[in-house]
């Protein structure tokens, strides 16, 4: 157990033994079938590349406030990349993966052949892609990757940081409406085994549930202690530190987007022209107007309310 300033926190990831003491026998032979499966999905998987990696952090955290809290912070990903050639020279990529603060039966779920397979998928479907139209158009992000764009392109603008300093677009908006009433946006550092959760942040106060956005309203931001206090709001256990040699700032944990009343169907059939991007690659964004350029690794058109050519 966790002692915060006499306030037992809570354990929000398995302490368990370090992911590395596992045989390499065994992710040698992960990474062997999922390559296998990859080339077996089709004649055209030229290339598979997998990867398995862990990391244990320990951390102490002692304060002249009394503060005396330690953790120990499991994280393990593998991922898989697949690269297919048709006879024409044509080459696309694909790649899946994951992970989060999990240990190393994670991947008895989580299992290569799953993973291989739809690196492989993803590579085949994009041969024969046609070139995207230029110009304005209606986009429908799929769930789950497409989170990178909420995390850049919005997320870092609520960092508290930006905020007294006045460099994000967000600085003086507290309490108005910044997108549709259909959008909540959620930063939760309690998720269980999420990348992103913590028992504590890195200046030992417990991670928590903050709602960023509610149904299109901007409602609060992200601090660490020192962000909240010239704010006003306190911190909402959001500190990040690089390593105890570094000051603390405040950063995401697990930032998300809220389900809304529309089912994925419904959104793909109220679009007559329009493009859906199914899977994203890395991206930038100028927090103090909000532009913003993303990679878009699998993508499609959208034809009278049906996904249509890749």
């Amino acid at each position: 157990s966790f002692k915060v300033a006499g306030q037992q926190t809570p354990d929000r990831y398995p302490i368990h033994a370090d992911p590395g003491s596992v045989e390499l026998q065994k992710k040698i032979e992960m990474l062997q079938l999922g390559d296998r499966v990859a080339r077996s999905y089709d004649t055209r998987i030229s290339q598979v590349m997998g990867s398995f990696a862990d990391a244990t952090k320990e951390v102490l955290i002692a304060n002249s406030e009394g503060v005396l809290v330690d953790d120990l912070r499991t994280m393990c990903r593998f991922n898989f990349s697949t690269v297919a050639a048709d006879t024409n020279g044509e080459r696309r990529t694909g790649s899946h993966g994951g992970g989060g603060r999990v240990n190393f039966d994670f991947f008895d779920e989580f299992d290569p052949e799953t993973v291989a397979k739809e690196a492989a998928r993803m590579s085949i479907a994009q041969i024969g892609a046609i070139d995207c139209p230029a110009g304005q158009r209606t986009v429908v992000l799929s769930p789950g990757w497409s989170g990178i764009l909420l995390h850049e392109a919005v997320g870092h603008g609520l960092e508290a940081d930006f905020i007294h300093k006045g460099t994000s677009l967000y600085a003086n908006q507290l309490g108005e409406k910044v997108a549709s009433d259909l959008c909540t946006v959620i930063d939760n550092g309690e998720l269980p085994h999420r990348r992103g959760s913590l028992n504590i942040d890195d200046e030992g106060e417990v991670a928590k549930e903050k709602v960023l956005i509610e149904n299109g309203i901007l409602k609060g931001f992200m601090a660490d202690r020192l962000a909240g206090q010239i704010l006003g709001t306190g911190s909402t256990g959001s500190g990040r530190r690089e390593s105890y040699q570094c000051a603390p700032m405040p950063r995401m944990t697990n930032t998300y987007m809220a389900p809304g009343p529309h089912s994925h169907s419904e959104i793909i059939e109220s679009v007559q022209d329009g493009l859906y991007c199914a899977s994203f690659g890395g991206g930038q964004v100028d927090i103090s107007n909000g532009n913003f350029v993303f990679e878009v690794r699998e993508g499609y058109l959208i034809k009278d309310g049906k996904i249509d050519a890749p």
